[in-house]
């Protein structure tokens, strides 16, 4: 989308350069999975009291769609890490706008890093040896991509120059950093609120929804900018919108993604192991970087779209290899007998909880 031009109010044709509408067609569509949970809490309410039609039915359906009511201090607190999202995003569709999404999407493997240094620090968990050798490695990996946007600049059809290339890299690996810190305040904050997965996002959805068209939306239009006049002008997007119909229809098509994106992410996160999210992870990485080269040598042959491949690019795909390495290595998927004691000590201190929590629930 910010590929993509149309003219504006200025009377002619520029890039789509708008991240906050980005970030408020997220949160939108985000907003859907509250109904969604409401929708899945109706109807398992109705099977329970269909399938047998007793009191006991009666009172276990009542208590199963009462676990998820919650006081609007609750709701509130699940504001707050709708507002790290909000600027985790906004940052990375700035970072975007200078280099390729396969580049993007590698360097959120640096959320790694942020979340395991805020868990040992912030929320004084254990991290083992093996993760540690894994963060660093992450890191080397990060820096392996960035170093290739930066090179790729002077070759790439479709890079910018080298400073947009750094320029880029860092607000990803800064939304990355604000990303991990929602992980630790929703750790922090909603441990003891007792939500859905979905009613969680949704609520996110709600929040940050209110806060990007109703506050910060606002403020981009009054803060002074390169985008006719503005930070970014919501009557200027608009106005976009209406003179190119296919930013409209992409801009639906992201809404749809990002709805089933997060529904199927609750999936995974509930059905499947960490296993299954990691490779789901890596193969998404890699079908980006797939459809980028299918866009511009097979779709769209040379033009804006799409990513170009060049010499640096293998250099990209060693640090892809790296990166995919460490998430494995961290998640102790891939081991090696000289750090068995480190496992050991990871699967010892995990059991010892799980038993923990089962003996609480007796």
């Amino acid at each position: 989308m910010l590929d993509m031009h149309s003219v504006g109010l200025e009377g002619f044709s520029k890039p789509f350069a708008k991240p906050w509408f980005q970030t408020g067609i997220m949160f939108s569509a985000m907003m859907m999975c509250i109904f969604i949970h409401f929708i899945v809490m109706a109807v398992q309410k109705k099977r329970s009291l269909t399938r047998s039609g007793s009191g006991v039915a009666l009172k276990d359906a009542t208590k199963e769609s009462e676990v998820h009511e919650h006081d609007l201090k609750s709701y509130c607190l699940i504001g707050v890490p709708a507002l790290f999202d909000m600027v985790a995003t906004t940052l990375m569709t700035y970072g975007l706008e200078f280099i390729d999404v396969s580049v993007m999407q590698m360097l959120r493997g640096s959320m790694v890093i942020f979340s395991g240094l805020l868990c040992r620090f912030a929320l004084k968990r254990t991290i083992y040896f093996h993760q540690w050798i894994a963060i660093a490695t992450t890191a080397c990996a990060c820096v392996i991509v960035g170093i290739s946007a930066i090179l790729n600049s002077s070759t790439s059809a479709t890079a910018g120059p080298a400073s947009e290339q750094i320029f880029g890299c860092l607000m990803v690996v800064l939304s990355q950093l604000v990303q991990a810190s929602q992980i630790v305040a929703e750790d922090f904050l909603l441990s003891s609120v007792n939500a859905a997965p979905l009613q969680v996002v949704g609520m996110e959805g709600v929040w940050g929804s209110l806060v990007t068209f109703f506050i910060f939306m606002p403020l981009a239009y009054l803060i002074p900018g390169n985008d006719n006049g503005h930070s970014e002008d919501w009557f200027d997007t608009m106005e976009m919108l209406h003179n190119n119909s296919q930013i409209v229809h992409t801009a639906m098509v992201y809404w749809i993604c990002i709805l089933v994106l997060n529904y199927s992410g609750m999936l995974v996160t509930s059905e499947l192991t960490a296993v299954h999210r990691t490779i789901f992870e890596s193969v998404r990485t890699i079908a980006i970087w797939i459809t980028d080269l299918l866009i511009y040598y097979v779709f769209s042959p040379d033009s804006v779209y799409g990513e170009s491949w060049t010499t640096y690019s293998w250099l990209q795909l060693a640090g892809f290899f790296v990166l995919v390495f460490s998430t494995f290595f961290y998640n102790a998927m891939v081991r090696f007998p000289f750090l068995d004691s480190s496992y050991e000590v990871e699967f010892a201190e995990k059991a010892a909880k799980a038993a923990a929590e089962s003996d609480n629930l007796v």
